[in-house]
């Protein structure tokens, strides 16, 4: 079951709570070490060419391609 929305339609500059991955193994455990885990409060803060986004995460700016977008969802941090 699907919650949320993809981070490539989440909005800009708006809190956001990560609530699952469909990412393969590798790429979650890449985005955990750089602190994007299920349950972590994040803002995406820029659109980048080709269609990805930068997101702010604990104050560290993480860039996430277009492909991986569809793979993770969010919703809006209450």
């Amino acid at each position: 079951m699907y919650v949320g929305t993809d981070l490539a339609s989440a909005p800009l500059n708006t809190h956001l709570t990560l609530l699952e991955s469909d990412a393969p193994t590798s790429s979650r455990q890449r985005l955990s070490t750089l602190g994007l885990r299920v349950g972590t409060r994040f803002s995406l803060i820029q659109k980048t060419a080709g269609g990805g986004r930068v997101a702010l995460v604990s104050g560290s700016r993480i860039a996430l391609g277009a492909d991986l977008l569809g793979q993770l969802r969010a919703e809006v941090a209450s």
